[in-house]
């Protein structure tokens, strides 16, 4: 680590460190004086974002890490890699976008992950069919005042005919830390679709294939790639299967189910490994206007709840 990416990196720490102000949970006092701790989450917080600055000042990979942003996908545990006709299809698989019928415009956010407002997650997501091409834009921001990443998205799918759907999204990925500068860089995704047989699809994607490296870091983002299956059989029962596979951590399999009843109401239920956690959510739709909620337990951690809207513009 040279000079500018130390300074940079104390710098932060010590920005972060200060940003709690005072401790809150008291120790064991000591004949020096009553020393203090600081809560559990202050410690998880200031390890999440010095862990990120590590990753700009070239130490590590740990920024930009993509997530499930569908409220959907997150009620069944982040499988979706599969499920055609998916808005957020530019942040997971951008195949899903082909076949979409109508317009539609989505907004998911989650407030407090794990309860922390600074891990703050925020995405939009707009499609637009042509026909057998469908055009979408994205944009994702997380983090706070003195970390925080954006993600703007293009991508497009296309229905090949046959069964087959492909996709490919271009990604402008930036992070900024108030008084030390920022930098950005440009990624590419890729995904494909194929319908096995009716009602059980093959999914697959590649995020960031060509390994961009953001601003002056020597080291990329890295590239991850998830897979999975996804069956509807008739009488609105879905089951989805992903394994979803990024260098920085173990293999993650995610299980996920969803029982509409009526068409108007979605029960959502799921798990997922490394790291281990179980999830449960429900949509409920109004005319044009899906609402939907999902929550996922963190197995140390704790709750993390997550809200939708979207809206269909056209169409039933």
């Amino acid at each position: 680590m040279g000079q500018a990416e130390a300074t940079t990196f104390f710098g932060v720490a010590g920005a972060t460190f200060s940003h709690f102000g005072k401790p809150r949970h008291p120790v064991v006092s000591h004949q020096d004086g009553e020393k203090r701790a600081w809560s559990v989450r202050d410690w998880l917080l200031c390890v999440t974002v010095l862990s990120m600055v590590c990753g700009i000042a070239g130490i590590s990979s740990g920024a930009f890490e993509r997530q499930p942003e569908s409220v959907r996908a997150c009620g069944m545990g982040g499988a979706g890699s599969a499920i055609a006709g998916n808005v957020w299809g530019a942040l997971m698989n951008p195949a899903a976008l082909a076949g979409m019928p109508v317009r539609i415009i989505a907004v998911s956010t989650a407030p407090s992950p794990f309860g922390l407002q600074e891990l703050r997650r925020t995405a939009c997501a707009y499609a637009e069919p042509f026909g057998r091409l469908t055009a979408s834009v994205s944009a994702l921001r997380y983090g706070y005042e003195l970390y925080r990443e954006v993600t703007l998205g293009a991508a497009c799918g296309y229905d090949c005919g046959e069964g087959v759907r492909v996709g490919g999204t271009v990604t402008l990925n930036s992070v900024s830390i108030p008084g030390y500068g920022q930098g950005s860089c440009a990624g590419l995704d890729a995904g494909v679709l194929w319908q096995i047989v009716p009602g059980l699809q093959f999914g697959a994607s590649a995020l960031n294939w060509n390994a961009p490296s953001p601003g002056k870091s020597r080291e990329s983002i890295p590239r991850t790639f998830q897979a999975g299956l996804a069956y509807a059989p008739p009488g609105g029962f879905l089951v989805a299967c992903d394994i979803a596979e990024d260098p920085r951590f173990p293999a993650e399999l995610r299980l996920g189910a969803e029982l509409s009843v009526a068409d108007l109401l979605f029960l959502r239920a799921g798990v997922s490994t490394d790291p281990s956690s179980c999830s449960a959510g429900v949509g409920v739709r109004i005319l044009p206007l899906d609402i939907e909620y999902a929550f996922s337990r963190h197995q140390e951690l704790g709750f993390t709840h997550r809200f939708g809207l979207s809206l269909r513009l056209g169409g039933p």
